[in-house]
């Protein structure tokens, strides 16, 4: 009697478990609808099948021409695990230790810090433990600086907490790794990655790099890649312009493939639910293969880093989600009644893209879309908090589309009248144009050139030329994106000359954010 009530109990248990697709689409649908991406691909993997899978909308907004399951996007962030997984392969072949200091490989590698210099780890590349702001160097990446340019001032921006004791998310580490692959092995990184990874996964569509190709990978190679790129089914980059569409970048973001063991790699929805498929089958490809033992793919999945509750609810909500964790290349999370959740985003400016899923219940989603970062479009998160609440069985039919937007877009609103709450009735410059014009420099971002072209301040940068618009008294303000591809459109920045008056010759620019001193020192008119 026991026996059969137990059975019971357990048919009962099992079937009262189904994942709501119809509720879920109808949702996708809702949240497009929201954010206006110009296109969207998403696969859903439930018991190790593939069971969902959808691309609509537009490889490019210009073109119109239509997204399907084989268009490949640029997955941003999510490239984290895969750079981990290659790793912990690299280490069970006996190519390196995780333990090893960096500068084992890396002689050249220096941080402000002393200590951290000598105790970052290859492992510790990908635990956000640096003791740095979170993001530090990302505005070097963003305003067009080359790697070997960045990794010489890895020394110029000073630790906000000690070595290995503070999660803050970096983007510029775990590119390291990209050179310690290579320099270990001799082979260029879309070689390791495709032996390792991607063809073991069969994950055809899969690359690293603009173009599907790295510096590394040789002059003919790369030209051949940008030729043929403009017959691939690719994915164009969009950002929010002026008018609050999605227009597609022209030349596209560069950006995110600076450090691709970062936030490099390329893939179509279709190879991107193998992956779901290797992770929620325990590391066990759709062919039955392993790529590392159990206990080293264990590995990316402990609490390596307490990252704490949810701040500010954009990324985790948190009335869902109450303490989070970080191993390498996964955020580990409860949600609700889901005790263990695993996931990452992706977001730069051009694309976003998210893969979740519930070890519990053998379910995950992974979501790409065509526009970005995370300043214009939270849509995987609203998607991400509606899967959860199905898999949750929770029933509330709340909008996570419609409460991220009108925090976002609020938030934004609140900027903008805190702004103009300063600004003077018609305002006029506070002193003639010729007197803020000169070169300006800091030890950090280098020099500045302000200069007077048809009776407006140009900023000029590397590269960059930004039109810059008076504001209120010595306060100009210019396009986000225009200096740094962090920011759409729609974001506005200032640059402030004189902030104090007895030091005439200093500016600051708002978007520089790295944790180094922002001022800028005029050193010629």
């Amino acid at each position: 009697m026991i026996n059969r009530t137990l059975a019971l109990f357990l048919v009962l248990i099992s079937a009262s478990y189904s994942f709501n697709y119809s509720a879920f689409e109808a949702y996708l649908h809702k949240a497009t609808a929201d954010w206006k991406p110009a296109g969207v691909a998403l696969a859903i993997v439930e018991d190790g099948k593939i069971t969902y899978i959808t691309a609509f909308g537009w490889k490019s907004s210009t073109t119109q021409k239509p997204l399907t399951e084989d268009t490949v996007f640029p997955i941003a962030s999510l490239s984290k695990s895969f750079s981990a997984l290659l790793m912990l392969k690299m280490e069970e072949d006996g190519k390196l230790e995780t333990n090893d200091p960096v500068i084992k490989y890396l002689p050249n590698f220096q941080l402000a810090s002393d200590k951290a210099t000598k105790d970052m780890t290859v492992a510790k590349l990908f635990q956000h433990r640096s003791g740095l702001r979170g993001f530090a160097y990302d505005t070097l990446v963003e305003t067009g600086w080359s790697e070997q340019e960045i990794f010489a001032v890895l020394n110029q921006i000073y630790p906000t907490h000690p070595f290995d004791e503070h999660f803050d998310y970096q983007n510029i580490f775990p590119g390291l790794f990209g050179w310690i692959a290579e320099k270990i092995t001799g082979e260029p990184l879309n070689t390791l990655f495709k032996r390792e990874i991607f063809d073991p996964l069969e994950m055809n569509s899969a690359s690293l790099g603009e173009f599907g190709v790295t510096p590394s990978d040789g002059w003919f190679k790369r030209t051949w890649a940008r030729i043929k790129s403009m017959f691939n089914n690719q994915s164009y980059q969009h950002y929010t312009n002026d008018k609050g569409y999605a227009e597609v970048i022209k030349n596209g973001n560069p950006a995110i493939y600076r450090f691709p063991t970062s936030r490099g790699i390329n893939a179509n929805i279709k190879d991107m639910a193998k992956w779901l498929q290797f992770w929620i089958n325990d590391g066990v490809t759709s062919t039955g293969k392993r790529i590392v033992s159990p206990d080293q793919l264990s590995k990316m999945l402990q609490k390596l880093s307490h990252v704490g509750s949810p701040q500010g609810g954009r990324l985790f909500p948190k009335d869902r989600v109450t303490d989070i964790y970080y191993g390498m290349g996964w955020y580990l999370h409860d949600y609700a009644t889901l005790d263990r959740v695993i996931s990452h985003m992706g977001g730069m400016t051009g694309t976003r893209s998210i893969i979740i899923y519930v070890p519990g219940k053998k379910i995950g989603i992974v979501l790409l879309s065509n526009l970005g970062g995370m300043r214009v479009n939270l849509m995987p998160e609203a998607i991400r908090s509606k899967f959860l609440d199905l898999v949750a069985g929770i029933d509330d039919n709340r909008d996570w589309s419609a409460e991220l937007k009108a925090d976002l877009y609020g938030s934004f609103e609140k900027m903008k009248e805190a702004r103009a709450a300063y600004r003077i009735k018609n305002p006029v410059p506070a002193r003639p144009l010729q007197d803020y014009l000169g070169i300006y420099e800091n030890k950090l971002y280098g020099q500045i050139n302000i200069v007077l072209e048809e009776s407006s301040l140009i900023l000029k940068y590397r590269d960059l030329r930004v039109k810059l618009t008076h504001w209120n008294g010595d306060n100009f303000s210019f396009k986000a994106n225009e200096f740094t591809r962090s920011y759409s459109a729609t974001d506005y920045a200032d640059i402030t000359f004189g902030g104090d008056p007895k030091q005439p010759d200093l500016c600051v620019i708002s978007v520089l954010y790295e944790g180094a001193n922002p001022q800028f020192k005029r050193k010629k008119r």
